[in-house]
């Protein structure tokens, strides 16, 4: 899981740069595509790039979002660490720990039948 969180963080997502929330889309996307087995939809609106994953019928719904409000540049002076069982980064705690979360959770369960994901870019 930290090496998941690690590439999250590292793939910087300022919320008002669209081209850095769309390469963040694409690591967020192919995370996800590798733990829950399914390739999500992408959907951009108004610029923003989403991704969505629907197992059968859904009847739960998980959100979450994946840009942050660190600019671009700001891994040069808040650098991804881990050190004394305490991880640092931008977007760290809001919110790319809570994708990677579910993310391992859902792919925990036996299926993900009833689930949508629905990861929003803003």
């Amino acid at each position: 899981m930290l090496a998941d969180l690690e590439e999250l963080v590292l793939c910087e997502s300022f919320s008002n740069d669209h081209a850095a929330v769309a390469r963040s889309a694409e690591v967020v996307g192919a995370q996800g595509a590798r733990l829950l087995g399914a390739e999500p939809e992408t959907v951009v609106i108004d610029g923003v790039t989403h991704l969505r994953w629907a197992f059968g019928t859904p009847r739960v719904l998980l959100m979450g979002h994946h840009d942050t409000v660190w600019p671009l540049g700001s891994l040069r002076h808040h650098p991804w660490s881990v050190a004394d069982g305490i991880a640092r980064g931008p977007g760290v705690l809001d919110m790319k720990a809570g994708l990677v979360q579910m993310f391992h959770a859902l792919a925990s369960l036996p299926s993900p039948d009833g689930v949508c994901v629905l990861v929003n870019g803003d």
